[in-house]
Formats: structure tokens, sequence, C-alpha cells
């Protein structure tokens, strides 16, 4: 099915910009956590469906839904991390706060919405915080950037969505850094793919990456 669609995706802007406030508030909350070790307590997760079009010349992402987090209170998601993902990807996903799984009825819902205005659902957009740098020691092994973790493969093969974003956020002297990039469920690995941004967008946040539309 993906082999079929356009190698790239672009955002409309006001969605994307929604999208970026709540990692950006997801991300302070974490700083704002700190105890007096320097250490945070909150490890943010901001996480989005991206509904849109597609044809053979282009994907177009206009709108981006928020749905329920049930990592830490669904049985059954539960289960699936102790039984088939901690084994797989470590102990680091044995903590509650470590990954984000949308509730199944709350997507249903976004998709019923999202059709009556004729869009489909084309993916994921979600956070990666630099918390190998800033997390507790024994968490700090696995490195985060804008390029997918095993368990993030894992995640986009599960789904076979074709457009999926991974957004980085690090803080580096008073400022924020963002990395973004795009990928698909490849055979093997993810495939990239290229991610347009609008140029408003780009300038606002000082986001780093490809060149926008």
């Amino acid at each position: 099915m993906t082999a079929d669609l356009p190698r790239a995706a672009r955002f409309e802007s006001e969605p994307l910009r929604c999208f970026i406030d709540n990692a950006v508030q997801e991300y302070q909350k974490c700083l704002d956590s700190r105890d007096a070790y320097g250490v945070p307590t909150h490890l943010p997760r901001a996480s989005g469906l991206l509904f849109g079009r597609s044809d053979s010349s282009d994907i177009k992402i206009s709108d981006i839904e928020f749905v329920q987090n049930v990592r830490d209170r669904d049985e059954s998601v539960m289960a699936e991390f102790e039984a088939n993902i901690v084994p797989q990807f470590g102990e680091v996903y044995r903590n509650p706060g470590r990954g984000f799984w949308s509730d199944d009825k709350s997507v249903l819902q976004a998709i019923q919405r999202q059709s009556e205005k004729g869009l489909d659902l084309l993916g994921s957009v979600h956070s990666h915080p630099n918390w190998h740098e800033i997390g507790p020691p024994h968490e700090r092994f696995q490195e985060l950037s804008e390029n997918p973790t095993r368990m993030d493969e894992y995640l986009f093969r599960q789904s076979s969505w074709p457009v999926n974003v991974i957004w980085y956020i690090r803080a580096i002297d008073g400022f924020l850094e963002h990395r973004v990039a795009g990928w698909r469920p490849g055979a093997e690995r993810c495939e990239r793919l290229d991610i347009h941004i609008p140029s408003a967008i780009r300038d606002e946040f000082c986001i780093a990456g490809p060149s926008n539309r």
C-alpha cells in the first residue's frame, strides 16, 4: 500500500502549530519536574493522529487529533508491554511513563469526525525528548533523536500507516532545538519520508531539517 504513495508529506500550518505547542508544553513540564539533582520525573509525551488527503502526487496533512493515552491504565495494553515489548526492547519499557498507546475508542471517534470533513487517517506524530541526557541515569543508555527507536519501528509496522513523524525537542543554551523527520514502514527497516513544513512555522520555531515547501 505505501509503495504506491508519494515520498513526501506536506503539513498545513495551524494543526502543526497546535502539535508543537503541545510538545513544548510537555517538554517544559518535564524541565519543571527536575529534582535537586536536576533529574526530571515527568517524561514528556506528545502524540497525535495525522489526517489529510493523498493521491498519486501528494500527501497533505490538514488536521491533527489528540487522543487519550491508555499506556498505563488499559489492562490489555499493559499485558502487551509485559509479554512482548519489554522482552524485545528492554526493561526501560516496564516504566508506565515510557511509550504512548492510543485508546481504540478515541481513535475510532477521531476517524469518524474527520471522515465527515473528507479526511483520512494517514499516520501519527510523536515527540522525542533528549531523555538520554536529562533522564534518570539508568534510562540514559538509549539515545533519542528524530530517528525511530526499535520500539518505534515495531509500532510503525503494527499500524502500517504511511506517514509517521518524530519530533525531537532538546533544550540547549536556554533555547529549544527542534528536529523533525518522517518515516514509513519498510520491508526490513523504516524508510525516510520527506516532510515539508511551512516557512512561517519553520522560522517561528527554528526547526532544523529538510527545506520547507
